[in-house]
C-alpha cells in the first residue's frame, strides 16, 4: 500500500516541533512526515530511549537536519 499524499497548508521549513508519543504508532508516523516537509528542529518525546532512537534515524533518513530524544515518563 503507497502512503497517502497530504498537502501542507503552510510551509514548515525552518519551523520547529515537538512531537510527544513519537516512540510508536501515529507519533512516529507524524514526526517522520514533518522531517519530510522540512521541519528544522525535532524535538521527540516518548517512553522507550530504544523506540525514540529508530524513529530519530527514521527522520533524519528523510532530511531532518537536528532530532533530539527526550525520554519521558
Amino acid at each position: 500500500m503507497s502512503e497517502p499524499v497530504v498537502a501542507m497548508a503552510a510551509s514548515l521549513a525552518g519551523r520547529r516541533a515537538l512531537v510527544t508519543g513519537a516512540s510508536a504508532g501515529l507519533g512516529a508516523h507524524f514526526a517522520t512526515l514533518l522531517a519530510r516537509h522540512g521541519v528544522a528542529v525535532l524535538w521527540l518525546a516518548g517512553r522507550s530511549a530504544e523506540r525514540l532512537g529508530a524513529t530519530a534515524e527514521a527522520c533524519r533518513a528523510v532530511g531532518a537536519a537536528r532530532v533530539e530524544k527526550l525520554v519521558l515518563d
